[in-house]
């Protein structure tokens, strides 16, 4: 009984931290209709950003003020004018985006700083001694877990005092309700919603100052482990009550402090089950509680007067346009093929391959993104334990290599079936969480286990031999022409889909699926074939990136790659399959072309260069809202279009115009 008390109240300071992060989830979603995806993301910046004060010399105590009073709330009242007010109330696909967008970039930029690679907090926040205050049998109780509990029972009171004041917390929630209606009432909306992003910023700073002495060094991955325990934590109360929040945060973490101090550290359990914990719950919650497959149902009076949400990419792009494109196209290929295997030195082959290896696996999530409209975040799971199947069977049952990929690419669609039932019963929001907690899931069970993904050092995955053709060498041209065939035959498999009948029922499914139901089509039977056919597409990428390397990692297929595929492929264009296949080639090019910058050879220049290459295809997440065809394709059309009033399709369309 000793052990179990103990075990319970060391972990009451870890719960706290969760519960802190859940209330600013709760905070942003209640008073702003954002689910902040990058809060995680900011908390990863306001601890960097009082590390480097603290390092510079400044006092912890001025540190703090400095970043959650003045750094933080100004970053929100920034994030709110450039950014989230510019997205109509009723597009929460393009809320979601866009935070999604912050959780990619937000990191990204920070990394460009020189230093930030392995940053050490100062060991205590603000005023906490180290030091034991007081002893609870044999625990020992030190400031720094006790500025935690304190600091999470002081912002619950106040945020709970804030949000229930006629002066400051009702407009608050009518601003997320009906901006429109509470206009009429003479209150501007705009500037209770910015408030509201800059209390919660707030937030965000408080839990990376308080987070950073207790993981260090600050890297993004921890702040990012604490963001989606805490989003279990938030689903106690739907996303909608302070008080559950908190209760959820603290007993996710006693719980998960007693599961980890009666496992042995030995056992496999240890590493795979105790991080996995808070995944559970989320999925289990998903599932189970009524409130949250009813996050995106919206009960504004005024969404009659908002202005329609634009219309699907594939119907605003004119057929002559559309012809125009898919000419230049074909040339421009071509011609591409031609100079690659004609004239590139063997790196660039070796990034054209693992350009073609991403473009189907980009393929995948304008399947089920562009296509479903379902923002997946599992996309890059799939992918792995695609490579996954495929590197097992080939080492251990001698498979061949092809024959080993195809079987991959099932077994990753039987995962994305598996994801698909649960997705019969929710929508929107809760779908991205719920594939968000399988990628976590995926990696944290399935990856570091050797009898799947061969633990932390992955497995050696041989390459095809067809024909007599060796395709063993890293450079080689023969398996950049295996792999670019691999992506046309993909491509015109989603390409037929995006065209066909089974375009339009999937496009008739995102719009109403009651309404498409009663037109009679399949919505279960469909929904559950694109989920499979998206991660068996996902899978068959897998396989081919790790070919392209001849070697299968599990922190290539990590669950952080999902939300940075997802807003890539958003950035250069999910509705249309050149734009996934743009979108893959460019990201390979673009990491090869900054290998020729001046470099270190550190680890440190090594994720500049990753995070400069997030950057440069990610920015496009940030104006869904009004170019949710993204914004290559938007500059592929305004080209096209201006082409066209340049040169006539109708040799005699000049001469008409002149004589009207």
């Amino acid at each position: 009984m000793s052990n179990f008390l103990s075990y319970t109240l060391q972990s009451v300071p870890w719960g706290c931290t969760f519960a802190l992060v859940a209330v600013g989830l709760v905070l942003t979603y209640r008073a702003t209709g954002v689910f902040n995806f990058g809060f995680g993301a900011e908390a990863y910046a306001a601890g960097v950003i009082y590390t480097e004060l603290f390092d510079h010399g400044v006092n912890r105590v001025w540190a703090a003020v400095i970043v959650v009073c003045v750094v933080a709330p100004v970053f929100g009242a920034v994030l709110e004018a450039g950014l989230f007010s510019r997205i109509p109330v009723g597009n929460t696909t393009a809320k979601m985006v866009t935070a999604l967008g912050v959780m990619v970039v937000l990191p990204s930029i920070v990394q460009l700083f020189p230093g930030t690679g392995n940053l050490q907090a100062p060991f205590a926040p603000f005023f906490a001694p180290v030091i034991p205050i007081f002893q609870v049998g044999s625990f020992f109780i030190n400031g720094i877990e006790l500025t935690t509990v304190l600091a999470t029972m002081v912002t619950l009171l106040l945020l709970m005092a804030l949000l229930y004041s006629k002066r400051f917390g009702l407009p608050m929630r009518a601003a997320v309700e009906s901006p429109k209606l509470l206009e009429l009432t003479g209150v501007n909306s705009r500037s209770v919603l910015r408030s509201s992003w800059m209390v919660a910023t707030m937030l965000a700073g408080l839990a990376g100052v308080l987070f950073a002495p207790v993981e260090t060094p600050v890297t993004p991955t921890n702040y990012s482990i604490i963001l989606v325990a805490a989003i279990a934590a938030a689903a106690v109360g739907a996303l909608r009550s302070l008080p559950l929040a908190v209760v959820g945060g603290v007993a996710l973490g006693m719980v998960q402090g007693v599961v980890q101090g009666y496992i042995p550290q030995t056992s496999v359990w240890y590493s795979a089950l105790v991080p996995s914990l808070p995944f559970f719950c989320l999925l289990v919650l998903l599932l189970v509680h009524p409130g949250m497959r009813t996050l995106d149902q919206s009960s504004d009076p005024m969404m009659a007067v908002e202005p329609p949400p634009p219309t699907p990419a594939l119907a605003q792009r004119p057929p002559h346009i559309n012809r125009l494109i898919h000419r230049f196209r074909w040339i421009l290929a071509a011609t591409f093929a031609l100079i690659v295997i004609t004239f590139s030195p063997g790196p660039w082959i070796a990034a054209l391959t693992i350009g073609g290896a991403y473009s189907v696996i980009f393929l995948s999530i304008t399947l089920i993104t562009g296509l479903a409209g379902q923002l997946s975040l599992a996309q890059a799971a799939f992918a792995g334990i695609g490579a996954a199947t495929t590197a097992q069977l080939t080492i251990n049952q001698h498979v061949p290599a092809l024959v080993a990929a195809v079987a991959g690419a099932i077994v990753a669609g039987g995962g994305g079936w598996v994801a698909s039932l649960p997705a019969l019963r929710l929508r929107g929001l809760p779908v991205t969480l719920l594939t968000l907690c399988l990628a976590l899931l995926a990696d944290n069970l399935l990856f570091p286990t050797s009898w799947i993904g061969g633990g932390a050092n992955g497995l050696t995955v041989p390459r095809p031999h067809i024909f007599g053709i060796d395709f063993s060498d890293v450079d080689s041209k023969s398996f950049l022409l295996l792999v670019l065939a691999v992506v046309l035959a993909v491509s015109g498999v989603v390409h037929v889909l995006l065209r066909g009948t089974t375009g339009r029922a999937l496009a008739a499914v995102h719009a109403s699926p009651v309404g498409a139901a009663s037109s009679g089509v399949a919505v279960r039977r469909l929904t559950m074939f694109v989920f499979f056919l998206s991660a068996a597409i996902a899978g068959i990428g897998g396989a081919l990136f790790a070919m392209s390397f001849l070697q299968e990692s599990p922190s290539d297929f990590s669950w952080f790659w999902g939300p940075t595929f997802l807003v890539i492929v958003v950035t250069v264009g999910a509705t249309t399959v050149e734009g996934a296949i743009e979108a893959g080639f460019g990201y390979a090019l673009i990491a090869q072309a900054l290998t020729y910058l001046p470099s270190t050879g550190s680890s440190s220049s090594n994720a500049v260069q990753s995070a400069v290459t997030v950057l440069v295809l990610s920015f496009g997440a940030f104006t869904y809202a009004s170019h949710p065809e993204g914004i290559v394709e938007a500059a592929k059309r305004g080209i096209a279009t201006t082409v066209l009033r340049a040169v006539p399709a109708n040799p005699f369309e000049r001469v008409g115009r002149k004589n009207s």
